[in-house]
């Protein structure tokens, strides 16, 4: 308890005129009548007594001569050779008070008390002709409103009753009236009632309001049914609203309240007129990195996903499609009213390029398009609006290189197709047959063939049979003689005769041998020479 210095100016004038020696047989309470008033002093005549009594006139406030009261007989005193007794009526009420004050404390009742001061930690409370203090902790009194209770009674708990030296310290409290009146004010609110509420203070995450004089909170989702954000641009302290009772919390003295449940659920009446798959009219409310919302009905906004504003353009600038306050119609693909969810779509009000896709740009299927845009590694074709093909480079031909500009025409074949990540892939080389296609059907086992020596290799060397396809002669194929190296014999750009030995479909290789055409060529001749001269080459 902070020290509090109370007022002993009564007292101070009374022991002015007091004996040092108290005659305590004289203290008694009396009644007489005034018979006499100055201004210092007062008399009252005691019936039965022998002097009469002398009260300070400060101490009869509102009294007059010939009124009746009550005092407190202290000592008695001669002056001018007349008796009197020195009497108090404060002083009686002071010990009444005191009496008073502890039975309530003692019994814990309320008392009722003006708040005279306002000092460092508190207040000074006058109460029953005593003074008290009343510390801020337990006033319930805003520091900001303290002035505004000076002079003003308020009712009160004793929490403390010290006896000290100076007097009694006697520590007040109105936490517990408060706390009675606060519940006796929220047992006449209902859930579902309508109230007045006036904002005290604005937060992020909502409003504390008064209502009557109790504490209330309105939460930031209870405000509006549709998203609400910066509270402090809507609402000051001292506004005033209506607003719906949702909970009371008689513990913590405390309401909630929604200003939205006054309004019927906007969900209920989206539910009541649209679906999944209507076409509806709304207005664009904010923008985002991620897309738009749009307000189908008060209170709802719904989501227009980037993703969903175009079948064909995947990046795309939503300022070139919807400003803010624009009017458009959106196609409406989902409705959670469980988690307050709306999906919104444009694209879906065209039809879809890639729809039946696996029928439209089936494996196989040949297109003519214009060339889009180049690549350093393959050309984009489109087939239709929104759809183009991707050609690699090395599907422009089987052999050599191929160029391709922006608009030249292009005719392809679909070679692959990913529905779900909306890709094709085309080739342009495929829809001629390939050199391997040609060389099968040019070439047999057996066959003996004359063609170019293009490489030399210490294992054997290759011979140009088409374009884009070559044959092998390994080294123990390429002469009847032993030969160490290929490289002893032939030289790049020789033209050799060789005989097909084997053609290998899965590798697509073609195996030649001039050791088998050498042989037969020296068989060739011993028959000649024994049919005209009866000896083969070998004898000679």
């Amino acid at each position: 308890m902070s020290n509090l210095e109370y007022t002993e100016d009564f007292e101070a004038l009374l022991n002015e005129y007091m004996p040092e020696k108290e005659e305590k047989e004289l203290k008694r309470v009396v009644s007489g009548k005034i018979i006499g008033m100055d201004r210092n002093y007062s008399y009252i005549d005691i019936p039965d007594e022998p002097f009469e009594a002398r009260v300070r006139t400060e101490e009869l406030s509102g009294k007059q001569i010939g009124d009746e009261i009550e005092i407190l007989i202290l000592s008695k005193v001669e002056e001018d050779d007349n008796l009197y007794y020195i009497a108090s009526k404060k002083r009686l009420d002071m010990e009444k008070g005191a009496k008073k004050l502890q039975e309530a404390y003692e019994k814990n009742e309320f008392l009722r008390g003006k708040i005279v001061k306002k000092i460092k930690g508190g207040y000074v409370v006058e109460l029953l002709h005593q003074q008290g203090f009343l510390p801020n902790s337990l006033s319930e009194i805003p520091m900001d409103k303290g002035e505004s209770f000076i002079g003003k009674e308020v009712s009160l708990v004793i929490k403390e009753i010290k006896e000290e030296k100076r007097g009694k310290k006697i520590l007040l409290s109105r936490k517990e009236i408060v706390a009675l009146q606060e519940i006796e004010a929220l047992d006449k609110f209902e859930v579902g009632q309508i109230v007045r509420a006036e904002v005290t203070e604005v937060l992020d995450f909502g409003l504390t309001v008064k209502v009557n004089g109790i504490r209330g909170f309105i939460h930031i989702s209870e405000l509006d049914w549709k998203k609400t954000t910066n509270l402090a641009s809507l609402y000051k302290v001292g506004d005033s609203l209506e607003a719906k009772i949702i909970e009371i919390e008689r513990e913590k003295r405390n309401i909630k309240l929604s200003v939205k449940a006054m309004t019927r659920n906007p969900w209920e009446i989206l539910e009541e007129n649209y679906k999944v798959g209507d076409v509806a009219e709304g207005k664009v409310t904010r923008i985002v990195n991620y897309g738009a919302f749009v307000e189908i009905v008060p209170g709802i906004e719904g989501l227009l996903h980037i993703s969903d504003f175009s079948w064909i353009i995947k990046k795309i600038n939503i300022n070139n499609y919807v400003k803010v306050g624009d009017i458009i119609k959106v196609y409406i693909t989902e409705i959670n009213k469980d988690e307050n969810r709306l999906k919104l779509g444009i694209k879906q009000l065209s039809e879809n390029p890639w729809e039946n896709a696996s029928e439209k740009f089936a494996l196989g299927k040949r297109f003519e398009g214009n060339v889009i845009d180049v690549k350093p590694f393959g050309i984009f074709v489109q087939i239709e609006e929104g759809v183009d093909a991707f050609i690699h480079n090395s599907d422009f031909a089987w052999v050599g290189n191929r160029s391709y500009n922006k608009g030249d025409k292009v005719e392809f074949e679909v070679i692959e197709l990913d529905e779900e990540n909306q890709k094709i892939k085309g080739s342009i080389k495929i829809m001629t047959k390939s050199p391997w296609e040609i060389a099968k059907e040019n070439y047999k086992v057996g066959m003996i063939v004359e063609k170019v020596v293009k490489n030399i290799q210490d294992f054997g060397m290759f011979v140009k049979l088409e374009d884009g396809v070559d044959g092998f002669i390994p080294t123990q194929l390429a002469s009847k003689d032993f030969l160490k190296s290929v490289k002893d014999r032939f030289n790049l750009g020789d033209i050799v005769k060789a005989e097909i030995v084997e053609i290998d479909d899965e590798k697509h290789r073609i195996k030649l041998s001039i050791k088998k055409v050498e042989i037969e060529a020296a068989k060739k001749e011993n028959r000649d020479l024994i049919e005209k001269y009866g000896v083969s080459s070998s004898e000679n």
